[in-house]
């Protein structure tokens, strides 16, 4: 739909909103090209294009590495483009996920005609003759309201609209407004290079914004909109971690030969052996969790990260990659099938971890030691936790620091963090670690560059937007995931928002 509208009509949200995503359809025949001069995709999408030339550099095998990427334009619903791409020379397809998991859909009155079952098996041998990227949002926003359904109604027609009114979800219905909105003051419009997503969740509102402006401005906004339980800290010195202060630790990939251990419910382990573990489809929490086996045995199962510098990791060791997480928790995990495929996730994780709860069975691929003496935290009163067993360790050395201000990712961090601390304990999410830092108030950390292992990062002062609250006992602020300054004014906070630009080893932001 235009962004403009039309004076004698109203859109109106229907439904839930499916999957947002884009996804890269990928010939089998195509993995076995290596070093092709150029790879072709078909998309006509402008905002797919631009987005998707840097994400895809680091997301593909390295077998890639050295191929120019060559986007073709492509027409028609989804069975002709598909029908177009099979017949044609090219790679790869990018086309929305909920428009095949629609189509792929049994579940709607009539899904048994004839019409739609052969739509269906035309689908399910396409996607038997290919792989797929299923995108993360944080990198290749999508078009506004991409996954929604609306209904246009003449604005006259009360009975309509009133009927239409009950099945719309009002969070979806002020997400794609927003989106819409954003994407209307640069002009709108699919010649735009220029993706908006809103993510609801329970934890708040995020919002994912990357391309190019017709007036040349690169966009790269990432804003996290949800509770901060935390004061200011008073120094760099009541801070843990500042960037390279984590314990060092080494990590030993297990022998996998005579099998690993695997434990489905965190207590009962038993042996999984090779064979077996092939056949499962992997959650791979970093890059040293990937299952260290024979190169004559082939994994047929997906391959699904924690976050995107894992994903990068495995494609530099020419691993496909089929999704991720993108730093959100397990809850992102696909649930039952994905494209009418069963899922049966396993978590690739290191031994010790079991202790902490998850929904997923583990095997254990590799282990850790620690390679200096734990950092005095006694002093400390603001908290990151990269892990639950780096918060269990902690608490068990320094259990004073129960009081004190903690922070961490979404999933099953957050979840033990606060089922040990209790409903009261002041634990906020951030997405980010550096927005974290960044929310500290703190002039070391404010618009200046961070030096950390894998990444730089720079703060811009550039600031995007002003936001206030109420005082700090309501512990109900306004948490911009990228926050340049914050003032303490008369039991106030005034969060001034910035803009984080993230470069690193891996994916340079520009």
């Amino acid at each position: 739909m235009d962004l403009e509208g039309h004076p004698d009509t109203t859109i109106i949200g229907v439904l839930d909103r499916a999957d947002q995503r884009d996804v890269l359809l990928w010939k089998k025949s195509s993995l076995s090209k290596y070093s092709p001069s150029v790879l072709k995709i078909h998309t006509s999408s402008p905002r797919r294009e631009y987005n998707l030339r840097k994400f895809l550099s680091f997301s593909l095998p390295s077998r890639y590495t050295n191929s120019s990427l060559v986007f073709l334009p492509i027409r028609g619903n989804i069975q002709t483009r598909i029908r177009k791409w099979k017949e044609s020379d090219s790679d790869g397809l990018v086309l929305a996920k909920a428009a095949l998991d629609r189509l792929l859909s049994e579940d709607f009155f009539n899904s048994d005609e004839l019409e739609y079952q052969e739509i269906r098996k035309f689908l399910k041998d396409s996607m038997d003759e290919s792989v797929y990227q299923i995108f993360p949002l944080s990198l290749n926003p999508t078009a506004p309201g991409q996954g929604a359904i609306a209904a246009e109604v003449r604005t006259e027609d009360n009975w309509v609209l009133d009927r239409i009114r009950t099945l719309s979800k009002s969070e979806v219905v002020l997400a794609v407004e927003e989106e819409r909105k954003i994407l209307k003051r640069f002009g709108g419009g699919c010649h735009q290079k220029i993706g908006v997503s809103i993510l609801q969740k329970a934890y708040g509102k995020i919002l994912y914004q990357r391309g190019l402006s017709d007036s040349g401005e690169v966009l790269e906004v990432e804003e996290q909109f949800s509770e901060i339980f935390a004061p200011p800290a008073d120094s760099v010195s009541k801070v843990y971690p500042v960037p390279g202060e984590a314990v060092k630790q080494k990590r030993t990939p297990l022998d996998s030969s005579n099998g690993l251990i695997f434990s489905e419910d965190g207590q009962n382990n038993k042996t999984i052996f090779p064979t077996e573990l092939i056949l499962k489809d992997w959650l791979v929490t970093r890059g040293n969790a990937f299952p260290n086996l024979s190169p004559a045995l082939e994994h047929t199962g997906l391959i699904w990260t924690s976050g995107l510098k894992t994903w990068f990791q495995l494609a530099q060791r020419d691993i496909w990659v089929h999704g991720s997480l993108d730093a959100l928790g397990e809850d992102e995990l696909p649930k039952h099938s994905i494209f009418g495929k069963p899922l049966d996730f396993i978590k690739c994780t290191h031994l010790g971890s079991t202790e902490i709860a998850s929904g997923l069975g583990r095997v254990l691929t590799y282990q850790t030691q620690a390679m200096e003496d734990h950092p005095d935290l006694s002093e400390k009163t603001h908290f990151f936790w990269m892990s639950a067993s780096q918060f269990d360790k902690a608490l068990s050395i320094f259990p004073q620091i129960c009081n004190g201000f903690h922070a961490c990712g979404p999933g099953i961090t957050y979840s033990h963090i606060r089922k040990v601390l209790g409903e009261s304990a002041n634990l906020s999410i951030f997405i980010r670690y550096e927005s974290w830092l960044a929310s500290l108030g703190l002039e070391e950390f404010k618009g200046k560059k961070l030096e950390t292992k894998q990444r730089r990062i720079r703060l811009n002062a550039r600031l995007r937007n002003l936001a206030s609250s109420e005082s700090l006992n309501s512990k109900k602020l306004i948490q911009p995931i990228f926050i340049v300054e914050g003032l303490k004014e008369k039991k106030k906070w005034i969060l001034f928002l910035g803009f984080l630009e993230i470069r690193s080893l891996l994916f340079l932001s520009r």
